[in-house]
């Protein structure tokens, strides 16, 4: 276990590298993705100027969804960046370099790759608890654990649908779709939802583990809410890795035996 997170360590600290190594680059995209993101508040923000509440939340509510939706998923983009690009490993037998190393097969997968943008996601969740004026300790404390477990759930949720090509061949633009369904449905409160479709946010599309926990959480401690949270969290993950390793069984090598650098 231990030996597991100090490579983690050392694999994540050379991709990061790798991501940012472009500074000029790596600037213009933090600025931009922090730009899109105030654009998006300023919307909900003309919102809550004609209407107060939207199913009991408040603006200030919105803000903290957007810090914990933008900050899970720019910690994933950062950290486990590489299960997005497992819908074009498969087809084309690119996990043939990292099958031929005695590491963690996932783990090894998910960081190999780091995406800048993911900064300025994360900036951008900084500047949102600076603007909501949040002060408090505990919640402070409560929206980090929604972020960690925003991001398990991004990363899951990625893990699942960039492994459908073991089963429906080169699916990328669909897996990525599906991804990015997720990240929509999650910058929206889901508590406008009502029967089925609600059902769907918390399952199918896992939108309200995501975002609408979180808040709710924020917005007045429960240990209920904590463990759904924690216990949705690690049930996504435990299908992420159910969901990788059938899918493997099905694998057909490349021969692309060289070593990865």
């Amino acid at each position: 276990m231990l030996k597991t997170a100090v490579f983690f360590f050392y694999l994540l600290r050379t991709s990061m590298r790798a991501s940012i190594s472009k500074r000029g680059a790596f600037l213009i995209e933090s600025a931009l993705m922090i730009a899109n993101n105030l654009i998006f508040l300023s919307i909900w923000w003309i919102f809550f100027r004609q209407f107060n509440h939207v199913a009991g939340w408040d603006f200030t509510d919105m803000i903290v969804l957007m810090a914990v939706v933008t900050g899970g998923f720019g910690l994933m983009q950062i950290c486990f960046g590489g299960v997005r690009e497992l819908s074009k490993m498969i087809p084309s037998g690119d996990l043939d370099p990292f099958m031929t190393q005695p590491k963690n097969l996932l783990l090894h997968v998910a960081g190999s790759k780091s995406f800048s943008k993911g900064w300025g996601n994360l900036l951008s969740t900084v500047t949102l608890i600076i603007l909501a004026g949040i002060s408090s300790p505990l919640t402070i404390f409560l929206i980090l654990i929604g972020i960690l477990c925003s991001c398990l759930v991004f990363t899951s949720f990625n893990v699942i649908a960039h492994s459908l090509p073991f089963w429906m061949g080169s699916v990328e633009g669909l897996s990525k779709k599906y991804c990015d369904a997720l990240y929509l449905f999650a910058l929206y409160p889901t508590n406008i939802y009502s029967g089925v479709l609600q059902i769907i946010m918390f399952t199918l599309i896992p939108a309200g583990v995501i975002s609408y926990l979180p808040v709710e959480l924020a917005r007045q401690f429960s240990g209920l809410k904590l463990l759904l949270l924690l216990g949705s969290s690690l049930f996504f993950l435990a299908l992420a890795i159910f969901v990788f390793y059938s899918g493997l069984k099905r694998y057909e090598s490349g021969n692309k035996f060289g070593t990865r650098l």
